[in-house]
């Protein structure tokens, strides 16, 4: 089978981490079909200056990575989503040019429903070609608050000829957009690389670790706030966020913030790592927190149970579906003393969570080779069908 994979989600020199779901996703289903991997990346011209923009001009616009051949043709997309209902279009034009000269496909797989999924489903059209489209929680949870975005959302769900969702809150939203042939497949974990670490919990201190953006929206101001309430009578208790990007920026306000409530001796920033380097981390630390506003069916929840790390994380969606009794506790959205509470429950209750237990759990359910099974039968069913 020869099979496309199309996302504008994928690791890259610009970021090490984004999109390293789809990579490995492509890298195991590498074992069951022919593989390659279009990734339209953002036009913009040489110009020094202007941050994450500037660093798109100096992209590769073909490699290979861990056996996997990607090609990263221009397209034209704006900061801000301005124009964002045309995009698609550009995308469309960037697909075919990385398809060119290349035999066709069997089958095209498209991450996230828009612009991927829409631009996918038009080239499919044209090479009579079936599509799976996988949706990952902000084309689902955030684009179709717009009128316009959400008819484009729908008419690339509608047209798919598969539709997985990588959880089942996700899957609701996508049958409510009027998908069909729905699946529910998560995202996956490599339990070879993620695995526990040698660490004994609590020696010399109580660790928490958060990888992930330095967003707002992750959550990291009001863990920041609860981490000052929790060291008013737990002062062996430290943090360190992985995930930061100094070119853009992204660490300053919260290092701010840190500055603000006096934590700067307990808390560490570390930059943005590539994907193999996360185990590292996870084996260093005792708990793993994920304070997201909304989250899809979180990567970094799935790599932190093969690693055998309690979780505590927000009632956003995803995680719910995650962490279950035994494996941590749920807190709700944006409430500092609740994530406080959280977080202390885990520590005070710490001998009762069995890591051995979660991390078969991870094995059992989210390893990447029983994904990529999962996957090569929706393939063969649409194929068939």
């Amino acid at each position: 089978m020869n099979l496309l994979v199309a996302s504008h989600l994928y690791p890259s020199t610009l970021s090490r981490t984004a999109g390293s779901f789809v990579h490995n996703q492509a890298r195991f289903l590498a074992a069951l079909a022919q593989v390659r991997v279009v990734s339209p990346t953002p036009w913009f011209p040489p110009l020094p200056g202007f941050g994450r923009w500037s660093a798109y001009a100096a992209l590769p616009r073909r490699e290979e990575l861990e056996g996997v051949e990607v090609e990263r043709p221009p397209y034209l997309t704006f900061p801000r989503r301005v124009l964002l209902s045309q995009v698609w279009r550009f995308y469309l034009r960037a697909l075919a040019r990385g398809q060119r000269a290349r035999p066709l496909p069997d089958l095209i797989h498209a991450h996230c429903a828009y612009p991927d999924g829409l631009a996918a489903v038009e080239y499919g059209r044209r090479l009579g070609r079936p599509v799976v489209i996988t949706v990952h929680g902000h084309d689902l949870k955030d684009l179709p608050r717009n009128p316009r975005w959400r008819a484009l959302v729908a008419r690339a769900l509608q047209n798919a000829q598969a539709v997985i969702a990588v959880s089942q809150e996700l899957g609701r939203l996508a049958e409510g957009l009027g998908a069909r042939r729905l699946r529910v497949i998560p995202n996956g974990v490599d339990c070879q690389l993620f695995k526990p670490g040698t660490r004994s919990p609590g020696a010399g201190g109580w660790r928490l670790l958060y990888v992930g953006r330095f967003d707002v929206a992750k959550g990291l101001g009001v863990l920041l706030e609860a981490l000052a309430r929790l060291r008013q009578h737990r002062r062996d208790l430290s943090l360190k966020l992985v995930g930061g990007n100094a070119a853009t920026g992204t660490e300053a306000p919260f290092r701010a913030q840190v500055a603000r409530l006096g934590l700067g001796e307990c808390v560490e920033f570390a930059a943005e790592v590539p994907w193999q380097e996360v185990p590292r981390h996870m084996g260093e630390a005792d708990v793993f927190v994920l304070p997201s506003f909304s989250e899809g069916l979180p990567l970094v929840l799935v790599e932190a149970l093969a690693c055998g790390l309690p979780l505590v994380a927000t009632r956003c969606g995803g995680p719910e579906e995650l962490v279950r009794a035994g494996v941590g506790q749920l807190v709700e959205v944006g409430e500092v003393e609740g994530l406080a509470h959280g977080i202390e429950v885990v520590l005070d209750h710490y001998a009762g969570y069995d890591r051995q237990a979660i991390r078969r759990r991870a094995e059992e359910e989210y390893d990447y080779r029983c994904i990529a099974a999962r996957l090569f039968e929706v393939y063969e069913e649409v194929l068939k069908s």
